[in-house]
């Protein structure tokens, strides 16, 4: 129970009531998840108004209500009114949970590409160190390895608090969190007080919420403003824009890159289809490494979170132990392999630059084979990136296969037609297939021995999205039930068992 004078420590708000002595056990934003005891905020959605859910908030049981306009209310139910209750919320979840962000040491991520991978990086690095932790992201959330489905990438306020102080009372001491540009831009993180901030790269993505790059890139650059006083920022010297941030940011400021000269540096390189080994250069000494991971995107990824264990103070071996034991991440470059005689990756790549690392690593290692993309462009988002992304794939592929991804409220074949906007009469190793099973089972059926398959654009995710209907859809089990029933398939498996 937590006093209503301790929740609202610092806002301004109005009230006839005698709150004096009063306590709560729960706060929601949502009528639904109101119980006996609550306090409901009727927050102002960007889709719907919590105002009109107070009624049914009451029913439930809310015993305090607040809103922005005045509203009637039963006898026994208290009422409180603030200016602005998207301000607000951050603030009451920070209080209710008392502070759980200044007692754990937080790492924000933030960046078009390569949040997830370093988040799980970081994650690993530190289970070497001996020091647990949780990761809060957009495959799951995770306490000391133990996972639960992820809503956004970023939670609300309310939930993100409740998450870290899960968190803190499971014993975790160090949290790893992605953090979007609409979780920044809406002030969702507002009241997270993070130890390190990095800052991967920026390029063209939900330019349908931000309208302009600018819009995008000065969002995330927000995370740097919630750095603790002892806070160190990190960001990756091979984007110009990410570097130019230097100059802006007060905290100490350590740089990672391949390209440029950075604290943190990569050369020696070596890739292959199957693995990556280099040497890493830190301030205080140089180390190689050899991954699991592949491509030149993932070892500016290992760079970030060499950075980020360097920032947290982790040993060099710590380091190296969790950056060669890691494997892989869901969804990301992930391989499927039903003793197929070519390789089969699934990764989610859905921005033009995603696209781009991941094709032009496998054309630089693919060295008979072909390389055969499926790949489609979501509904409801950055229509520009569309015919960006189809000039990519088929740049680097030798047959792309262009179908829907997730088209939510917007036509599929008008999605298509997009894409193809950026490759009609340029390119003619494509083929349109709508339907998206369709169209990896003919980017299966189409492949050889030695030859690529990658199907971007989903990655992890188990659904497809088509109006309001959420469908199960995994491409991975796609792939699998397409090579299972593939008689060429299933009699190489048998010759292989019965050798």
């Amino acid at each position: 129970m937590v006093r209503i004078k301790d929740i609202f420590k610092g806002i301004k708000y109005k009230t006839d009531e005698d709150l004096s002595n009063l306590a709560i056990k729960k706060i929601a934003i949502d009528s639904r998840k109101v119980g006996k005891g609550s306090l409901f905020i009727a927050m102002r959605g960007y889709n719907t108004d919590g105002y009109k859910f107070i009624d049914e908030a009451i029913k439930k049981g809310a015993k305090v209500v607040v809103a922005e306009k005045d509203f009637n209310t039963p006898s026994g139910v208290k009422k409180i009114l603030i200016a602005d209750t998207r301000k607000t919320i951050p603030i009451v979840a920070d209080n209710f949970y008392r502070h759980p962000s200044k007692k754990l040491k937080i790492v924000g991520v933030t960046g078009t590409n390569g949040k997830t991978t370093i988040t799980y990086l970081i994650e690993n690095i530190l289970k070497w160190a001996r020091k647990d932790s949780g990761v809060i992201g957009t495959i799951n959330y995770r306490i000391k390895g133990k996972g639960e489905p992820a809503a956004n990438t970023t939670p609300g306020a309310l939930e993100l608090q409740s998450l870290l102080s899960k968190m803190l009372k499971n014993r975790a001491r160090y949290v790893i969190m992605e953090v979007s540009s609409h979780s920044l831009d809406q002030g969702r993180v507002d009241q997270v007080l993070f130890d390190v901030g990095i800052f991967t790269n920026i390029t063209k993505e939900h330019l349908d919420y931000h309208k302009t790059i600018k819009n995008y890139f000065n969002a995330k650059a927000r995370l740097f403003d919630k750095l603790k006083n002892s806070g160190i920022a990190i960001l990756n010297s091979d984007d110009k824009i990410v570097r130019a941030l230097k100059k802006r940011i007060k905290n100490r400021v350590l740089t990672y890159g391949i390209e440029n000269k950075s604290d943190i540096m990569a050369s020696s390189i070596f890739l292959s289809m199957d693995s990556s080994a280099f040497s890493i250069k830190t301030p205080k000494c140089s180390f190689k490494v050899k991954t699991a991971l592949i491509g030149r995107h993932n070892i500016s990824n290992i760079l970030a979170s060499v950075a980020a264990a360097i920032a947290l103070g982790v040993s060099v071996e710590a380091i190296k132990k969790g950056i060669e034991s890691f494997t892989s991440v869901p969804g990301r470059l992930e391989i499927v392999d039903l003793g197929q005689p070519f390789k089969v990756f699934v990764d989610y790549a859905h921005t033009e630059d995603a696209l781009y690392n991941i094709l032009s690593l496998l054309r630089e290692v693919t060295k008979n084979g072909r390389i055969i993309t499926v790949f489609g462009c979501g509904g409801n988002r950055d229509r520009s990136k569309r015919p960006l992304m189809g000039n990519v794939a088929c740049r680097f592929s030798d047959k792309v296969v262009v179908t829907s991804d997730n088209p939510r409220f917007e036509d599929s074949a008008g999605i298509i037609s997009e894409i193809e906007t950026g490759i009609k009469r340029k390119f003619s190793n494509y083929c349109l297939v709508e339907d998206r099973r369709a169209a990896i089972d003919n980017a299966l059926k189409s492949a050889s021995k030695g030859d690529v398959v990658v199907i971007a654009g989903k990655g992890h995710e188990k659904y497809q999205i088509m109006k309001d209907r959420v469908m199960p859809f995994d491409d991975r089990e796609v792939v699998r039930s397409i090579l299972k029933g593939n008689p060429r398939i299933l009699k190489k498996e048998s010759k292989k068992k019965a050798r």
